[in-house]
């Protein structure tokens, strides 16, 4: 590790802390399961539509801003510089693209009662193959999510511990409280505990604004510390930076808007007005916790130079390691600070982790394998199906520690694929002549073509994941749309029995 790393130590005080919210998170996932009003896949997944603003803007708050942001954006901000700025935007689309079809689409699942985004595909499209399709490319993107969780996890853990827990460590103890707690109250458990999470979140975040932008001379010390170690970090991008920029932020804010989870929440919430507002509300966060993301690693940069990629998801814990030891206030204040980092990461893990099960259970398992399947088979399975993604998922995070992946490929990994599908909800709850055979060939052939991308340079064919500054993902989701709109207005249009919009 670089020696201008410190050392990050936070006492027996810190587990304590750690300890007790675990124990609040196992005791709402009992609450939740008490309070369920009915064994059935509606109540387990969706906690029966009734969560009202408070709730449903603390859930989605808590899952929208997980690993992802704190470690991995801050990463990210370390590694380029002043020209991460743009990822505030990127985050802000995401609210922009839930704007445009959320609410349409809440009305859709109130009507038809969907459960998972693959209702929708299959009863707007009325095609097998494309829901088969969507379920793959959505359960990929959910996986590669909750890896990047249980690495972030694995970090977070180690850190707060002061070392007296390893990374895997850190990991089995944190999935094995969330299974429980998840396994027994489902979406209701889970949106309580994120509701106490996203609180979490929201204080921390506070406390560490503050805190950066007064101690050590603020940001002004900060850039000039840049300025003197790493200078290329404070120029203006150039045109193929500017491309790159334009690439990520489609990237992001369509392929984070589909979040399956995310969709999920759509359909949980108690009313149209409830939603409205509680987009409303996420349209600011970004503010609070994106921006965040970029001081942490901007200030990470002129006081930790010449981190590696993968020291880089860690400047958060550096950074903030670095104000402990100032006062015994600051101390719990940074304890209570990392209490809600893991909080931000658990809260998006269980859920992404719900969904999956949802859509196994109820569009592969009920759909293909087992039509005269019970409610109650349907949430064992459900759960088993979760509980088997984990554990895999655990081997996959030890790899990844072992082979030095950054969380911000990991995002990559994702979001380059699972963006394909914007075509499907984005154009699918307004354009009722868009058939299932124009949606199914654009999204084949958008995944294929970032797929040849991403191979070649495994395969040493080319150097880049990004030809010309532009993501694989985003070259490949072009196509997706174009093909998705000429095929639709070359052919004549189908009205398919099953396309009600």
């Amino acid at each position: 590790m670089n020696s201008s790393v410190p050392e990050v130590t936070f006492g027996p005080g810190a587990l304590a802390v750690l300890g007790g919210y675990l124990v609040i998170m196992l005791g709402l996932g009992l609450l939740g399961r008490l309070k369920q009003k009915e064994r059935s896949l509606r109540d387990f997944y969706l906690g029966g539509s009734t969560f009202g603003f408070a709730v449903l803007f603390l859930t989605l708050f808590a899952t929208q801003y997980s690993g992802n942001t704190l470690l991995g954006f801050a990463g990210r901000s370390y590694q380029q510089g002043t020209t991460y700025i743009v990822s505030i935007t990127f985050m802000i689309l995401v609210i922009t693209v839930f704007m445009i079809y959320a609410p349409r689409l809440f009305h859709l699942a109130r009507r038809f009662g969907y459960i998972t985004p693959t209702d929708f595909v299959y009863h707007r499209f009325g095609s097998h193959p494309l829901r088969i399709l969507c379920v793959a490319l959505l359960c990929w993107g959910l996986a590669n999510y909750v890896l990047e969780q249980l690495v972030a996890m694995g970090h977070g853990v180690e850190a707060i511990s002061g070392g007296r827990m390893t990374f895997m460590q850190g990991v089995l103890l944190l999935v094995g409280v969330m299974l429980i707690y998840e396994s027994l109250g489902g979406m209701r458990a889970v949106a309580w505990t994120d509701a106490v999470q996203g609180t979490l979140l929201l204080c921390g975040c506070a406390v560490i604004l503050y805190t950066l932008v007064t101690a050590d001379g603020g940001l002004a010390a900060a850039a000039e510390g840049v300025r003197a170690t790493a200078p290329v970090k404070l120029e203006s991008p150039d045109a193929e930076g500017l491309r790159s920029w334009v690439s990520t932020l489609l990237m992001l804010g369509l392929g984070v808007a589909l979040y399956p989870h995310a969709v999920q929440r759509i359909f949980a919430a108690k009313g149209e007005r409830s939603l409205r507002r509680s987009l409303a509300a996420m349209s600011f966060m970004p503010l609070g916790t994106t921006l965040l993301a970029f001081l942490i690693g901007f200030i990470a940069l002129s006081r930790f130079p010449g981190l590696s990629e993968l020291e880089s998801d860690k400047v958060t814990i550096y950074v903030l390691g670095g104000l402990i030891d100032r006062s015994p206030v600051m101390y719990w204040l940074i304890v209570m600070v990392f209490a809600a980092v893991v909080a931000a990461i658990m809260s998006t893990a269980d859920s992404a982790l719900l969904s999956i099960g949802s859509m196994f259970t109820k569009d592969i398992y009920k759909s293909y394998m087992r039509r005269e399947a019970s409610a109650r088979e349907m949430l064992i399975v459900g759960k088993t199906f979760a509980w088997g993604v984990m554990a895999i998922l655990i081997v996959m995070a030890w790899v990844s520690l072992e082979t030095e992946s950054s969380i911000w490929l990991l995002i990559k990994l994702k979001l380059e694929f699972m963006v394909q599908l914007s075509p499907v909800f984005m154009l699918g709850v307004y354009w009722r002549r868009m058939p299932a055979s124009a949606v199914l060939a654009g999204i084949v052939l958008g995944t294929l073509l970032t797929l040849v991308i991403w191979c070649g340079v495994v395969a040493g064919l080319w150097a880049t994941r990004s030809p010309w500054g532009v993501a694989a993902g985003v070259w490949g989701l072009l196509l997706n749309y174009a093909v998705c709109v000429g095929w639709t207005l070359l052919r004549p249009a189908e009205q398919p029995a099953t396309v009600r919009t």
